[in-house]
């Protein structure tokens, strides 16, 4: 896309981002948690805002709905739906890769179109069709990732690649404290070695795709 069609963008914070972290309560169906916006300092906010226009995860989804659905195609078999942590992005995730499997470009107002029929998988009542507010805040995200992409064309590639190795830290993370807990747990030998394997095997996994996606120009086809 060439600099002036990005200066016709409208400023970021005409399509301000949902809250992520409330995502996976209305996501699940669970009841979100109120904060007093007073309380918070102003400079909170505004960092946490950033940091959420700029995560790897949130700039990829955002690229991918700039590509051809050719251009896409390589990112979705390199970048798995669970390598997606947050669930809105994921959701939005799993409505790109099913746009492109019919061989549709994902731009947003496709996708959106197939969100009304294709509710998250891990959400609550995954085999129904989302709730209104449900489809009325993936259309909120979906607008503010396209419009807060930085070089979609040029660096959809390098998310990928951030989106993977975030996954990799997220995966030793997360499992490291499973093992401490069946350890400390008394869990049988067995079980944290057959644990202990499957860990290994996928992080080998992530291991192998991070490492695709770092060789220069992977992704295009």
């Amino acid at each position: 896309m060439s600099a002036p069609a990005q200066q016709r963008r409208p400023p970021l914070d005409l399509v301000p981002e949902p809250d992520l972290a409330e995502d996976t309560d209305w996501l699940t169906g669970q009841a979100a948690a109120t904060t007093d916006p007073a309380a918070e300092q102003p400079e909170s906010w505004q960092a946490q805002t950033v940091l959420n226009e700029w995560a790897p995860e949130h700039q990829l989804i955002g690229a991918m709905m700039w590509l051809t659905a050719e251009q896409a195609r390589p990112i979705l078999e390199l970048v798995p739906d669970a390598a997606i942590w947050q669930p809105l992005r994921q959701w939005a995730y799993e409505i790109i890769r099913a746009v492109v499997a019919d061989g549709r470009d994902p731009n947003p107002v496709v996708v959106l179109a197939v969100a009304r029929q294709r509710s998250w998988s891990h959400g609550a009542n995954a085999d129904q069709p989302p709730t209104p507010y449900r489809h009325h805040r993936l259309a909120v995200y979906l607008a503010a990732a396209y419009t807060q992409v930085l070089s979609p064309a040029a660096a959809a590639g390098v998310y990928a690649r951030e989106v993977l190795d975030e996954a990799y830290r997220r995966v030793v993370r997360d499992n490291g404290i499973r093992m401490q807990q069946l350890a400390g747990c008394g869990a049988e030998r067995q079980l944290i070695t057959e644990q202990f394997a499957a860990i290994r095997e996928e992080l080998a996994d992530l291991w192998r795709r991070t490492e695709s996606a770092a060789k220069p120009g992977w992704w295009r086809p």
